[in-house]
């Protein structure tokens, strides 16, 4: 390209930025899958979530409260997880299959931290979320699980 191809490139890079701007949450989105994990933690793809099998959630326990089913896996592993959402709250329930007592961390695309929970003997865990929002899971400290960190999924 010489000059004028150039500045005609950043004068429709400028237009297009001004007429339709880029989402946060897509931006958000965007530096979140760049960082996605650790190069020393295997990812848990997602295998299943009851949320894209239906346009309606399951229902348990009444209208108020909606549970949605998640699950992640990796070759050695599986992550079942319960996320159940009254008004702003999160309870996520879950269970590492095959069971071990590792540490599970709740983290947000900032890589904050929002909660660490240790799991019982057969792998099962809960852990309470004030709020919504996009977070993923980080297993550590048992040494026959390694570290796993799950994809990306908003509760």
């Amino acid at each position: 390209m010489n000059g004028a191809d150039d500045s005609l490139a950043r004068e429709l890079s400028d237009l297009l930025g001004r007429a339709d701007p880029m989402p946060p949450a897509v931006l958000e989105a965007g530096r979140a899958a760049l960082g996605w994990r650790r190069l020393d933690a295997e990812l848990a793809e997602l295998l299943e979530d009851s949320a894209m099998a239906s346009a309606e959630p399951a229902l348990a326990r009444g209208a108020e409260a909606s549970v949605r089913s998640v699950t992640f896996g990796t070759g050695r592993s599986a992550i079942d997880l319960d996320v159940d959402a009254r008004g702003e709250g999160r309870t996520l329930r879950g269970q590492v299959s095959p069971p071990v007592q590792a540490t599970i961390e709740v983290q947000r695309q900032d890589g904050t931290t929002l909660a660490s929970v240790r799991a019982d003997t057969f792998g099962r865990f809960v852990i309470e979320l004030e709020s919504p929002g996009t977070i993923r899971l980080r297993l550590s400290g048992e040494p026959r699980l390694g570290t796993i960190e799950t994809a990306w999924i908003t509760v």
